[in-house]
């Protein structure tokens, strides 16, 4: 009776020992996992800054996160983070915009709000509307970055090595 008592409890203390150890290691894997999975974000704020130190562009103020929405009509929910800069120049229509989508599936909802930004600025500001008319946008997941400048092209290029360098 002893005997078999005793290879009782060693399957028991045998199943418990793989028990715990098959918990352990896949709370061990689902950790991996979300550091895996949870990638780290630029601020958009830090990506147009240094697009400005790249570029050599003067003379750009940043809008305030509460005034953006007098700019740029983005609806609730588009995006997790924005940052915009406009020329301090009344005679220059220059302006750096970067957004980081909170999913993909918002792409063309930002996308419908800036060509209506780029629309309106157009129509307001005459004298700029040739550099308006080279504005250029440019998309890395989860950032669309807006450039309104004479050489918006460059400026893509710099945005584009920006956030590939992190």
């Amino acid at each position: 009776m002893d005997k078999k008592r005793n290879i009782f409890l060693t399957v028991i203390l045998l199943s418990i020992i793989a028990a715990v150890t098959a918990v352990i290691v896949l709370a061990v894997l689902a950790e991996q996992n979300t550091q895996k999975n949870a990638r780290s974000y630029l601020a958009t704020n830090t990506i147009v800054s240094q697009v400005i130190k790249k570029m050599n562009y003067q003379n750009l103020s940043k809008i305030s996160d509460e005034n953006i929405s007098k700019y740029y009509n983005i609806p609730n929910g588009i995006i997790t983070d924005s940052s915009v800069y406009i020329s301090n120049r009344t005679d220059s229509g220059m302006e750096l915009a970067c957004f980081r989508l909170s999913s993909e599936d918002c792409a063309p909802i930002l996308s419908d709000s800036i060509s209506e930004h780029i629309s309106s600025k157009n129509n307001e500001n005459k004298e700029g509307s040739g550099q308006l008319a080279k504005f250029k946008t440019d998309t890395v997941y989860p950032y669309v970055f807006v450039a309104v400048a004479s050489d918006s092209e460059a400026a893509a290029n710099a945005f584009r090595e920006t956030v590939n360098e992190k």
